[in-house]
């Protein structure tokens, strides 16, 4: 499973947020998004259009984790 990390501006954001594609479809990918906290994780499935996830990679606001 690819991830990538999530651009943050915070400091209070030690651990960067993590996006891991889940699956990808005719129109786009089903991603999972995990936002770690200190106490706990807010995770969260959503879709991304192919030109969307293109603009995030491309803009530098995802940067996929080596493998």
């Amino acid at each position: 499973m690819r991830q990538f990390t999530i651009k943050s501006e915070s400091v209070a954001d030690r651990d960067p947020s993590i996006l891991e594609l889940i699956s990808e479809t005719e129109g786009g990918y089903l991603v999972r998004i995990v936002h770690r906290h200190e106490d706990w994780e807010d995770v969260q499935e959503d879709f991304l259009s192919h030109e969307l996830f293109d603009t995030c990679l491309r803009t530098g606001y995802i940067t996929e984790l080596s493998a």
